[in-house]
């Protein structure tokens, strides 16, 4: 009797190329990958955050040292400050012992300089003196009498000179102006107002012109034209 297979045979299953499951070598390739990737990320995120600190830190130490350096500044601030005010009263009162000193022999050269100018037949009866102006009051047996003084107090001067120049900046009295006068009986009684500059004003006024006229350039000589 004759029997038939119907089943198919068994064929045997072909093993995949490459083999392996999906937890095999490759799945091992990816996860040592991300973990290089992830530690390299770590790594370079350390990096920037140490320089950060480091110039954080940096730039404190410049901020400490310049705060530093400012209140040094200040101290020095100060002590330049109270010796320039030091000096300042210094130089205040120098000025003022100067001025005084100046001033020493002003009255007496106003006097002298006055009873040289005082003609015959012309007394004074009352001076008084506000700064550098002084006014006269006095009587003469005439105004010719009272013009010779006027005369008199303009030439005062050793730059002065004769006959009464334009610029009196070099004599002693380079204002000298007759405010009232009234005669009376015979007398003329005259007020006078001046300007009065003893000779150590007029020394350094000399010396300043002197000064002033060196340091001018020579103007150059004409070119003569041919």
């Amino acid at each position: 009797m004759i029997r038939i297979n119907l089943l198919a045979p068994e064929r045997p299953t072909q093993k995949k190329k490459g083999g392996g499951t999906a937890g095999g070598p490759s799945g091992v390739q990816a996860y040592l990958l991300l973990f290089l990737f992830a530690g390299g990320a770590l790594l370079l995120c350390g990096g920037l955050w140490a320089l950060k600190v480091s110039n954080i830190a940096h730039l404190d130490k410049q901020i400490a040292d310049a705060e530093k350096r400012e209140q040094q500044l200040k101290a020095i601030k100060v002590q330049v400050d109270a010796f320039e005010a030091k000096k300042k009263m210094l130089d205040a009162k120098v000025a003022l012992i100067e001025q005084l000193k100046a001033q020493q022999g002003g009255p007496v050269h106003l006097l002298d300089e006055v009873s040289k100018a005082l003609p015959d037949f012309v007394w004074l009866t009352g001076l008084d003196q506000t700064g550098n102006v002084i006014r006269f009051q006095g009587e003469s047996n005439g105004l010719s009498a009272v013009a010779d003084f006027i005369s008199n107090l303009q030439q005062a001067g050793e730059n002065c000179g004769k006959p009464r120049p334009q610029d009196r900046s070099l004599c002693y009295f380079p204002r000298v102006e007759l405010n009232t006068s009234n005669e009376n009986n015979g007398v003329v009684a005259f007020t006078l107002s001046v300007d009065f500059q003893n000779a150590d004003a007029l020394a350094k006024q000399k010396a300043a012109a002197a000064e002033t006229a060196a340091a001018a350039p020579t103007p150059p000589a004409p070119v003569k034209k041919p």
